[in-house]
């Protein structure tokens, strides 16, 4: 009889570890996927001021709880001109306007699976106004619906071909971290800017500094770990570093190579 009960509670015991692992896992799973954002991909392409491409609106996965998107809406900021959505099969593509002015673009009627992801393009004549732009993605789930936007937000940046940028940025990879070095003019000493590390078009890490008097700073970050948010990052060779102030981009440079400017520097 001892062994008989012996027996039985660790049949209970294997038992409760497997369902323990098993919802463990399930939780993993659900971490990984809730840590991938909506994005921009350009896939090589640069987008100028007053320039017309495709801007694709990468989603990842499905809903919170693993539900299949069905919908997808694109808010527009104003500036773009000429939009028009790609048809994405399975999908019904069209377009809110206000006027003849084009707010939205939306794909209805599809079925994306969260174990898949697709891009959703829109051909557009970019601003006439260099800047980061930024534009709300709503995922739509059936009832449910996920929301890209605040520190989420998908974002693009508009540059001129021949960027001649304020600051001068340089990023460089040493001893596991990626140096960073700000050069301006004094007029910009004391101001703070934001550095955007981007890698595949996602904003990986963002780190505010402060210009010293000579308007120049300097600032390492790790090549790996984890952001504020606890996310997980890595950055691979030819991320992009994204310098902005006041929400305006002044700078911009590669993994690797240093951005030059007339203007920068000149103390």
């Amino acid at each position: 009889m001892i062994n008989g009960r012996n027996q039985i509670m660790q049949k209970k015991i294997i038992r409760g570890i497997l369902v323990g692992a098993l919802a463990l896992g399930g939780l993993i799973t659900t971490s990984s996927s809730a840590s991938a954002h909506a994005s921009i991909q350009l896939y090589g392409e640069k987008a100028t001021p007053g320039g017309y491409g495709v801007l694709f609106v990468r989603i990842p996965h499905g809903c919170t709880g693993g539900l299949t998107t069905d919908k997808v809406v694109v808010s527009i900021p104003a500036g773009f001109a000429s939009v028009r959505p790609q048809l994405v099969a399975g999908f019904m593509a069209g377009r809110t306007m206000s006027g003849t002015t084009v707010t939205e673009v939306h794909w209805s009627g599809g079925a994306l699976k969260n174990s898949e992801f697709a891009d959703f393009g829109v051909s557009v004549r970019y601003p006439l106004t260099a800047g980061s732009y930024g534009l709300k993605v709503v995922q739509h789930c059936g009832a449910v619906t996920t929301t890209w936007d605040g520190a989420d937000l998908p974002t693009l940046v508009v540059a001129p071909k021949t960027a001649s940028y304020p600051i001068t940025v340089e990023a460089t990879e040493h001893d596991g971290a990626m140096k960073m070095i700000f050069d301006a003019s004094t007029i910009h000493a004391g101001k703070k800017v934001v550095a955007h590390i981007k890698v595949d078009g996602n904003t990986v890490r963002k780190v505010g500094v402060v210009l010293d008097d000579r308007g120049d700073a300097k600032v390492s970050v790790a090549m790996r770990g984890a952001n504020p948010k606890g996310e997980k990052y890595r950055v691979l060779d030819g991320a992009v570093v994204e310098v902005t102030m006041d929400k305006m981009l002044v700078g911009m440079a590669t993994l690797g190579e240093s951005t030059s400017s007339e203007h920068g520097g000149g103390h």
